[in-house]
């Protein structure tokens, strides 16, 4: 089977406020489940397909907010970060969701589907590009935390990526700093 290599997308930070504020000021009986879904995957970088995986005992809102994730192990290899603090904004949404469910229900009970088109509707209504996927927050977070910490180990562990090379995809160099860094070595002439 051949991958489709495509470029990596990212939202801007204006793009994905604009996406959040439209998820958070919906008016319907679900907004409050997608809030959580969004804000959840938006901020924390995990895989919707964790997310659709979380029940409500995975999810500890103490002191220090924080989500126990089901990751796939791979023999030989070191275990992925299955315990992830969460901030407390994003505590206080999940809370808001979850705070009367039982602790074996499923957190969100899509398919693969149901969540791509739950987030298409809302990337529709934020009048963002069409060639977002609900992959892209994961991204979107990738390139935050490259950009506020510089640390591919950090990325890596918060991702929950086996290894280093994937964390690399969050390497960007906006030409304004590789041009400041060139000026800022050129000899005095």
């Amino acid at each position: 089977m051949l991958r489709r290599l495509t470029r990596e997308r990212f939202m801007s930070d204006a793009e994905l406020a604009a996406f959040m504020a439209v998820v958070r000021d919906r008016r319907h009986v679900h907004q409050p489940r997608d809030h959580a879904l969004f804000a959840l995957l938006a901020n924390t970088g995990i895989r919707p397909s964790e997310a659709r995986a979380m029940v409500r005992s995975d999810i500890h809102l103490g002191r220090r907010p924080w989500i126990q994730l089901h990751r796939p192990t791979v023999p030989r290899r070191p275990a992925p970060t299955n315990e992830l603090d969460i901030h407390p904004d994003v505590a206080a949404v999940l809370s808001r969701y979850c705070k009367d469910l039982p602790e074996s229900t499923k957190l969100w009970a899509f398919t693969k589907r149901q969540s791509e088109r739950l987030f298409h509707y809302y990337r529709a209504k934020a009048g963002l590009p069409r060639c977002y996927r609900i992959f892209t927050l994961r991204h979107t977070f990738g390139m935050r935390l490259w950009r506020y910490t510089h640390d591919l180990r950090i990325i890596q562990a918060m991702l929950g990526h086996k290894w280093l090379g994937p964390a690399h995809a969050y390497i960007h160099t906006p030409p304004r700093s590789v041009q400041a860094a060139l000026s800022a070595t050129m000899p005095g002439e």
